[in-house]
């Protein structure tokens, strides 16, 4: 998935540094977790040790950060406790904590990706006990919070940040007409055709991109008042929003390839929104220009838009969440926590994120390097406003194989919409009756 190759990026040194920002608009306030186990019990007296599995890290750097900054830091209020790390990468993660669940041991705290708490949320340790009196569960934005959450308590906290949101060229938008980004989901179509070039049978500017995404599909759903789930459990595809989402994904492909047989962008370097190939986007920052790149003087950052045949529509934000849990089978969960809050401070998710260039989850952690970019300052606050955490998505791999096998079918006119919705509910029912999540 997208964290992968960001991961991938910071290592090979070539994730540009997007450095900002300043506080956000004003979250909704987040409420204590409320505990429905045992009172939490006090880290122990004699000498421990925990083990931190990390996927997300910067070879010789954030390691060296962890264990020669973090952990002795740690131990001045903690001498009792040992910490060691594992460290993993993406394509080990799921066979390592599978064969932690299967032995009921291993790490006592697991780096997790954001959709993760669906597939072990039940296999994960409830801390609402422990976070239920922290005063800085409330600095934390709720739209971090969402990926943490199973069956109403935390299994963890979040670890590295990165919301999406949508972003158009203000020039290009000018050149054909427009004063102000689109607010609607049929100006968003019209401003998509608007945009695009074509010639001799292929793109010269396209519109928007990107014209497929899964993902973006599932934010838009959730845009238009739809969830991913009914209250039984089952998908909710044969929804009005999720049909109305696809047909606007469409509707705005069509609008930027009128037919197939155009061919598509010259081939460029770097990104798309600096290139003058592309007029609007939808992604994080990662994947935009350079926050100090003077075409963000002409580029304008937005949530998105709404329906209005939707009342309960409203602007989302996804935010991605990198996260840390903490099992069940750990035998050391008071001192597993005690680390986790240590590593969830307001400085150390600083100095952590902003080796990536991304977000602390906190928002009194944006400090330092986060106070000084006008355009993360933005995408914070938009976070802040409009972020809904990319979570709870069963049975994640074979759900996106689904979505990425239909909805292309039906944006080639290979097969009509009715037909790709019926797919993907059927077929999604089925991966899910298979894992056992439905009767």
């Amino acid at each position: 998935m997208a964290r992968r190759i960001w991961l991938l990026l910071s290592i090979v040194g070539v994730l540009a540094v997007l450095v900002a920002a300043c506080r956000p608009t004003p979250a909704p306030t987040t409420p204590p977790p409320q505990p429905t186990q045992p009172p939490a019990q006090p880290p122990a007296a004699e000498k421990v040790t925990i083990r931190v599995m990390v996927v997300d890290y910067i070879p010789d750097k954030t390691d060296k950060w962890l264990e020669e900054e973090v952990v002795p830091a740690f131990q001045k209020d903690h001498p009792n406790i040992n910490v060691e790390f594992v460290y993993v990468n993406w394509g080990t993660l799921d066979e390592t904590i599978a064969g932690y669940f299967a032995a009921n041991e291993g790490a006592d705290i697991l780096n997790l990706g954001s959709e993760y708490v669906a597939e072990y949320g039940d296999r994960l340790a409830p801390l609402g006990a422990y976070f239920k009196d922290w005063p800085d569960w409330q600095q934390f934005l709720p739209g971090t919070l969402d990926t943490v959450m199973w069956e109403g308590e935390p299994r963890g906290l979040p670890w590295l940040t990165a919301p999406r949101a949508y972003m158009c060229r203000t020039d290009i938008l000018a050149e054909v007409g427009w004063t102000k980004v689109p607010q609607t989901f049929d100006e968003m179509v019209k401003l998509a055709g608007d945009a695009t070039i074509i010639k001799d049978g292929a793109l010269q500017r396209q519109g928007f991109t990107p014209l497929e995404d899964w993902q973006e599909y599932l934010s838009l759903i959730w845009t238009l008042g739809g969830t991913t789930y009914k209250a039984d459990g089952t998908p909710n595809f044969d929804s009005p929003e999720a049909r109305a989402a696809l047909e606007f994904m469409y509707n705005r492909r069509r609008a930027v390839l009128p037919n197939e047989g155009i061919a598509g962008l010259p081939e460029t370097t770097g990104a798309l929104l600096a290139s003058d190939l592309v007029a609007c986007q939808w992604g994080n920052l990662w994947g935009a220009p350079v926050t100090s790149d003077p075409i963000w003087q002409k580029i304008e950052l937005f949530p998105g838009f709404t329906d209005p045949d939707f009342p309960n529509s409203k602007p989302v934000v996804q935010v991605f969440n990198d996260w840390l849990a903490i099992p069940a089978y750990s035998k050391h969960i008071p001192e597993a926590v005690e680390f986790l809050k240590f590593l969830g401070s307001a400085q150390n998710l600083n100095t952590y994120n902003s080796h990536f260039g991304s977000f602390p989850s906190r928002k009194d952690a944006w400090f330092g390097y986060v106070e000084q970019d006008a355009v993360m300052k933005k995408m914070g606050e938009l976070m802040g406003q409009y972020g809904v955490g990319f979570a709870d998505i069963r049975e994640t791999a074979q759900f996106r194989d689904i979505l990425m096998a239909e909805m292309p079918l039906y944006f080639t006119d290979a097969q009509s919409l009715d037909t790709t919705l019926q797919n993907i509910q059927s077929k999604y029912i089925q991966v899910l009756k298979d894992a056992g999540r439905l009767p």
